[in-house]
Formats: C-alpha cells, structure tokens, sequence
C-alpha cells in the first residue's frame, strides 16, 4: 500500500514538474515575438536645447537652450530652474525601456493619442539627437509610457518625466539676487522719504556699523546670508505703479549691485528688481521687511 502510495506521489511530481516546464517554454517563446528597443545613451551635458510640443497639461509648446551651464527659456531668455533642465536632460540621455505595454492600439488609456500626448525633442548643437512622444505616468509613479516615432508600439520607461515638464512661470528660476556672503563689502540704502543715504560698512573686523544709526550687526549679517540667494515669491510681467520706494545699493568685491524696491502692495508682497537680472518679482514682507530693518528702517506693527 505505501509502496503504491509512493509511486503515485511521484507521478504527481513529475506530471507538475512537465507543466512547470512547458509553462516556461511557451512563456520564453512568447517573449521572443517582441524586441525593446534600446535607445543609444547620449551624454546629457551635450544636449544643448530641449523643446516641449503638445497639450500635457494644456501647456504652450516650450523650448530651452543651454549656455554653458546655465540653461534658459526661450524666446524670452528667462534664466530656468537648472537643476529642473539637468534631470530633464538626464532622463532623456539615458532612457530605460523596460517593458512592451500594447501593441493593439487604445493609446488614450496611456494619453498618447493626438489630443494628450507630448513631443520631446533634444538636440546637440544642430543634431537632433532624442525625439519621443511622452503620455502619462504608471499609477506608481515609477515609469512613464511612450512611443518612439515610426513605431505604434508603447512602452514604459523608467523615470517620471511628465513630472519636471510645467508652464513657463513655473520653469523659471526664483533667486533673483546672488551674491556670495563673504563679498558684500558696503550697503548704501536710499528712499523717497529721506534726503540722507544709510550707509552700513565693515570694519576691519567684518563688524557691520553706520554713522546714520546703530546697526545690529547680527542682524546686518543674518540679511547678507539672506543673499545668496535671495529668492522671489513669484515674477511680474507688468510694471509696478509708482516710483521704487527704496533702492539698496549692494558694493561687492565684483562690482555694484542694486536692488530696487516698491511699496508694499494690498496683497502682502514687495515688487522687486535686481540688477543682476532685471527680472520683476514678488518679495516676501517677511523677507524685505528683514532687508530694510537691518538698514535702520523702522515698521509699525500692524
């Protein structure tokens, strides 16, 4: 009985372990109908200019160029978020292709039919180097879907490219002012309210005074860290009403920087404009409030 009982068990195993075998036979056969393509690597500092055409998002086509190391919006010239270009530019230098998700059609599903999915170009000086239409990100956020021109096929890639693609306003690098703390040598602060400058130097033992007022040189030194970087609340795209009520003007070991600033505004916020750029931007209360205080100016509490 158990030597029946045996010869049965074994029967069994060996029936299981047929299936076990022809399952991975016929899958590994499955698998050769497909080929993922593998795009060439492209080292992502050669990649020179990005452009973005489509209606993710229900965005306006994009476009970014590099100069040297700092990449910029087009046609504008707006200084980027670079850090933002260098992932963009990594992911597109180096896609993964890691699996075939359709062959049958239905790219709605992954918004890589005509009326979702995005054209991203990138090009080494004039050499189109990357191009491939991006849809939407997989439910865990690991892998995006796209196609490759010329081929119907959608694929995952790894990465969550969709992600760093927003609108113009948005791309666009928030510090304004930029200046190395240890440089700052003088600040000369003047307003419309006041015939006489403020003026703030160091003395040979980098202590912050003026002969306007006593300065606080911890809180001068707080406003010098402050600037690099200073960064803005958001940008402006219409010219302030009125005059700058203030103009600060910042001496470095490289030359005079000003920073303009206007009234504060029923909304809480500064409008600002810095030399170093021209930009028009947001400021904080908080922030300039700080700025001018250190300069002797004196706020009311509200």
């Amino acid at each position: 009985m158990n030597k029946l009982k045996s010869y049965t068990e074994y029967i069994i195993l060996a029936a299981v372990a047929v299936l076990l075998l022809l399952y991975i036979i016929f899958r590994s056969a499955g698998n050769i109908n497909y080929v993922l393509p593998e795009p060439a690597a492209v080292d992502f500092e050669n990649i020179s200019r990005i452009t973005v055409e489509g209606p993710m998002k229900g965005l306006a086509d994009l476009e970014f160029s590099k100069t040297e190391d700092q990449w910029f919006i087009e046609p504008e010239g707006w200084q980027a978020e670079n850090s933002n270009l260098v992932a963009i530019a990594k992911a597109l230098g180096d896609l993964k292709v890691t699996d075939l998700i359709s062959t049958s059609g239905n790219p709605g599903v992954y918004a890589l039919d005509e009326q979702q999915r995005v054209l991203v170009k990138a090009w080494e000086g004039d050499d189109l180097i990357r191009e491939v239409w991006v849809g939407k990100v997989s439910n865990n956020g690991i892998y995006t879907y796209m196609m490759f021109p010329g081929n119907e096929n959608i694929y995952s890639v790894r990465g969550n490219l969709p992600s760093r693609v927003k609108d113009k306003n948005s791309m666009r690098d928030k510090r304004f002012l930029q200046i190395a703390r240890d440089s700052v040598q003088k600040m000369t602060l003047t307003s419309t309210d006041s015939l006489e400058p403020v003026v703030l130097t160091k003395d040979l033992t980098t202590i912050w005074g003026s002969e306007s007022f006593e300065a606080d040189d911890a809180a001068v030194k707080a406003v010098v860290n402050m600037f690099d970087p200073l960064r803005c609340k958001d940008f402006l795209y219409e010219q302030p009403s009125g005059s700058p009520a203030w103009n600060i003007e910042i001496l470095t070991a490289e030359g005079a920087v000003n920073l303009e600033l206007w009234p504060k505004t029923a909304d809480d916020i500064y409008p600002a404009r810095c030399s170093q750029n021209g930009y028009l931007v947001q400021t904080t209360s908080y922030a300039v409030e700080k700025i001018l205080g250190a300069l002797g100016i004196v706020f009311e509490e509200e």
